[in-house]
């Protein structure tokens, strides 16, 4: 039986980027990265760089460029510990 392809979530850029700064204010030591699907080849992406929000994204497997505003996007949470680990 074949697997069913993984469906991602995407929301409004605004939205998301919103509640990103929101949730950084209230929490000063998350590291939130974008997340966004590939508009060439559906490829999960994610941006490296924490606590920035990009409004477009170079797919590093097909080389196509997404308008992450227009597509939207998503985030990951990673938080830092106060004593340096986690």
């Amino acid at each position: 039986m074949k697997t069913p392809p993984i469906q991602y979530n995407d929301y409004p850029f605004d939205k998301v980027a919103k509640k990103a700064v929101k949730l950084l204010k209230q929490h000063p030591n998350l590291l939130i990265h974008q997340k966004y699907t590939c508009a060439g080849c559906g490829a999960r992406l994610g941006i490296d760089e924490p606590n920035v929000f990009y409004e477009t994204g170079t797919c590093d497997k097909c080389d196509a460029v997404t308008n992450i505003r227009k597509q939207g996007c998503n985030y990951m949470i990673h938080m830092k510990s106060n004593r340096g680990r986690v």
